[in-house]
């Protein structure tokens, strides 16, 4: 009875507590921002004006979910979003009741055919099945979800071998694609571990895609690989190979990873014999290797160490690398803070811990194009492997240069990674986001047009990037002149990217570009990875769809024929009526000057020979 007097005694006093704290905190409070230096609003409006940080925190959350229609939000809208989940957890784009695009803008357009190919008349490959998951909405009210998820076995959609894209054909290993859509440079360091695994594993799983390293090196988590029971009926050797393939029969595509957890690390060994013996069949991500101006992963001590350079470049995953001149978001170098950087990062990136990474604005192994041309034609030579650079458009005439030199020389890169002003990073300046460098589309066509004009574009393959996160914006992107596309937002989307912004902090409320633990348990690379392998296998089948719509039986042949603008005053224009610039005049002036040269030394030299003739005689 005594201590239920107490307790009565304090609950009763508990109010009075709660108000006086109150009064006593406020007072303080206003006390404290009246005579602040700091803070303007804060010395004028104690107390009160601490409200406008609150706002100023919550608003982008109101914005996104609240205030925003579905196709405002930037960089990533709403409407994209939902696109991006549908792919990953249900391998479809179903929506209903009509488009949300506004029509009265000027946009480009897909030209349809007034006879579009049935399905069994597209030229594509669907085997093998992917192994997968699918989710089914079983319930669905305006609090909670019901869903169940199912093993599902998807139709891949492949470019046929006929149609597959081949970079470096003159190589020793050339890479050959029949996938359209890769995972484009995230290194690790910007990303988490659980998310660099995440993305391999899918891109695995999803076949015939590929992976950029991004400038940070090659880890280990790049080279994920995944497992598949191949053939049952072959007779195991023992108990402990029965227990692995029944362990990856019930766990279709686990990793390496998730193998090591079950069965140690010594467990990589009986994996290795089982594909050996044809029982499991194992898959990595093609990777394209990417050096950029810090060199990472092609360094030692600070500087250029083709040793370590090699190491990695010749791995087997490898299948090309890739030189970044310019990045959309950043037309320079990288930048990783220092929050951001763990034992394993340094170790890697062969960086210091405690200190943000800047790399260089400019490569420090060139500064001209000879010097550039000079490494992609060493790499070309020690590798065997397609070499290519990754650039962005400034202007009509970005890429005469580079595109004459080609012409005079002869030599050229492999492929042209060619990224969007709207493209994405892990962390880069605004003043550099928002105003250097042309759009996507801009970009794509005036490399494009270049190439051609000068007549080396049959050397190269074009890889696109820059917010082209749906099969439509895609499918412009390769009718402007692009032959492969890079994904690298709508990627972390399929992860579980919220587009909270928060890449450059370490404080992703996801964990996946966190590395700190609590918050990269967010990344379950168990359930993910299948999201990533749905979203590519998807955006694949909506090419195809798409193409069959244009009249093409495979979205390799998308064209100029198959785009038109069509701008707010209701004027429609083909492609080759826009984005005019003086590179033609240039070109066949040049040629003009060459064929005059070549005259002038045909006459020179018949001159000559009768000067020879009146001499002998």
């Amino acid at each position: 009875m005594i201590k239920l007097s107490i307790f009565i005694s304090v609950f009763q006093i508990l109010p009075l507590v709660i108000f006086y704290g109150l009064i006593i905190l406020l007072v303080y409070l206003y006390l404290k921002d009246k005579y602040q230096n700091q803070h303007s609003i804060l010395k004028t409006h104690p107390v009160l004006g601490r409200l406008r940080y609150i706002f100023e925190m919550i608003g982008p959350e109101f914005r996104q979910y609240w205030f925003l229609n579905d196709k405002e939000g930037k960089p990533v809208d709403r409407d994209t979003q939902e696109t991006i989940a549908k792919a990953g957890k249900y391998a479809n784009t179903v929506m209903g009741f009509g488009s949300k695009r506004d029509f009265t803008k000027t946009g480009f357009y897909l030209t349809n055919s007034m006879f579009p190919l049935n399905v069994d008349e597209l030229s594509v490959d669907n085997e093998p099945l992917i192994q997968s998951y699918q989710y089914q909405i079983l319930n669905e009210s305006i609090t909670s979800r019901k869903e169940k998820r199912n093993p599902a076995q998807l139709k891949p959609w492949y470019l046929t071998e006929e149609n597959q894209i081949t970079i470096g054909k003159d190589r020793k290993h050339p890479f050959h694609i029949k996938g359209l859509i890769g995972v484009s440079a995230m290194s690790y360091g910007a990303l988490s571990k659980s998310a660099v695994k995440t993305l391999a594993q899918g891109v695995a799983i999803s076949g015939g895609s590929y992976m950029n390293t991004g400038e940070g090196g090659i880890s280990p988590y790049h080279l994920s690989k995944v497992y598949e029971v191949l053939d049952t009926d072959k007779e195991l050797p023992d108990n402990f190979s029965e227990e692995i393939v029944s362990y990856v029969k019930e766990h279709p595509n686990c990793s390496n990873f998730d193998l090591k957890d079950r069965f140690g690390k010594g467990i990589m060994f009986h994996m290795d014999s089982l594909v050996e013996q044809g029982v499991l069949k194992v898959k990595s991500a093609d990777l394209i290797f990417q050096v950029g101006s810090g060199l990472f992963g092609a360094r030692k001590d600070g500087k250029y160490c083709e040793e370590t350079f090699l190491d990695n470049a010749l791995k087997p995953e490898v299948k090309a690398i890739e030189i970044k001149l310019a990045q959309g978001a950043k037309v320079r170098g990288g930048k990783l803070p220092k929050e951001k950087i763990t034992p394993e990062i340094a170790s890697i990136r062969g960086v210091e811990m405690g200190k943000d990474v800047e790399s260089p604005n400019r490569f420090p192994l060139f500064s001209n194009m000879d010097g550039l041309f000079k490494w992609i034609t060493h790499w070309q030579n020690i590798t065997g492997k397609p070499v290519g650079i990754k650039v962005v458009a400034g202007d009509g005439s970005s890429f005469e240069e580079l595109a004459l030199y080609m012409k005079e020389t002869g030599k050229s890169p492999d492929f042209i990674s060619i990224d969007g002003a709207e493209g994405g990073t892990g962390a880069t300046y605004q003043e550099m986001a928002d105003s250097l460098g042309l759009p996507i589309y801009s970009g794509i066509h005036i490399l494009d047009k270049t190439l051609r004009t000068y007549g080396v574009r049959d050397k190269i393959k074009i890889i696109a990037s820059g917010m082209l996160s749906t099969a439509d914006k895609m499918a412009i992107a390769l009718s402007l002149g692009a032959d492969l596309i890079y994904v690298a937002r709508a990627a972390m989307n399929t992860v579980g990217c919220i587009n909270a912004a928060k890449c450059h902090t370490n404080l992703c409320p996801v964990g996946i570009t966190s590395h700190l633990p609590h918050l990269e348990a967010g990344v379950v690379v168990q359930e993910k990875k299948f999201r990533t392998a749905n979203y590519l296998r998807t955006m694949r089948e909506g090419l195809y769809m798409l193409g069959a719509s244009c009249g093409i039986d495979s979205p390799s042949k998308f064209g100029y024929q198959h785009i038109a603008l069509r701008e707010a005053n209701n004027n429609v224009k083909k492609l080759e009526s826009f984005f005019t610039t003086d590179i033609e005049h240039k070109v066949t002036k040049l040629d003009e000057t060459e064929n005059e040269i070549s005259k002038r030394e045909e006459v020179g030299h018949d001159e000559l020979m009768k000067e020879k003739e009146l001499v002998n005689n």
